[in-house]
């Protein structure tokens, strides 16, 4: 059976064509394999941490489960983070090298979703998710994203309370970082030689730490001869990220 996600994509890509069907033979498939993955898409597709989607299995219910993509254990190599869903109970995480993962921008991902995705409320604000009518209750739970201040969208699985109230939780870390907030994904570090850190803008101190920093908080870019190799995570996630530069070497 066709996973739920492959059908939201490729419904999404049909609407793109007819909407722009000018272009239509331009348009590419944003739903990737493995193979296709290599270290520098990876690395330029930083802060995002990309989304993964395991395949449908003949006789395995895997058509639903998404996750984050990771380093394997392999240099050069990329798994799929993902948590198993048994009688509603979440079992892992696991780690799989079969997966789809997802090549789209923090718009492209936008224009999707407002277009197609049924827009449920929460105490957070708002929500996407994807329904299809072969979801059922043996499925894993409906696959959403949130709109998070200060992140972008974060992918993870519908959750319902014993009142009834709806919300995107469950969160599975795949983050589409937005470009209108300084990065506030999970920091990553990937620095080996000098590092430092640029100035910052509507901060004390380091920036980073506790009264430091707040939402509005911004830095400067690396300067010339040096490059990004990481992020520093501020104050619980309540502040953008510090970034960290490293020189050239």
């Amino acid at each position: 059976m066709m996973s739920l996600m492959h059908k939201v994509f490729s419904i999404l890509l049909l609407l793109s064509a007819i909407t722009l069907n000018v272009h239509a033979d331009s348009l590419p498939n944003h739903m990737k394999d493995a193979s296709e993955l290599t270290s520098d898409i990876f690395k330029a597709a930083r802060p995002n941490v990309l989304l993964c989607i395991l395949p449908s299995i003949p006789g395995v219910d895997t058509g639903d489960i998404i996750g984050k993509v990771t380093l394997g254990t392999e240099p050069g190599s990329f798994v799929c983070e993902y948590t198993q869903f048994i009688d509603s109970t979440a079992m892992g995480p696991y780690v799989t090298s079969d997966f789809q993962w997802l090549n789209a921008t923090y718009e492209q991902l936008a224009s999707w979703l407002t277009s197609l995705a049924h827009v449920e409320k929460s105490d957070k604000g708002h929500y996407y998710v994807f329904r299809c009518s072969e979801h059922n209750s043996e499925h894993p739970p409906a696959i959403c994203a949130q709109s998070t201040s200060g992140k972008g969208f974060e992918f993870g699985y519908e959750t319902v309370s014993d009142n009834g109230h709806k919300s995107c939780g469950s969160f599975v870390g795949a983050v589409y970082a937005s470009p209108f907030f300084d990065v506030a994904v999970a920091g990553w570090n990937e620095c080996t030689g000098k590092t430092f850190s640029p100035e910052c803008h509507q901060c004390n101190g380091d920036g980073c730490g506790a009264f430091h920093c707040s939402a509005f908080t911004t830095w400067d870019q690396c300067p010339k001869g040096s490059h990004v190799c990481g992020y520093q995570t501020c104050v619980g996630n309540l502040c953008s990220q510090k970034r960290i530069c490293e020189w050239d070497k």
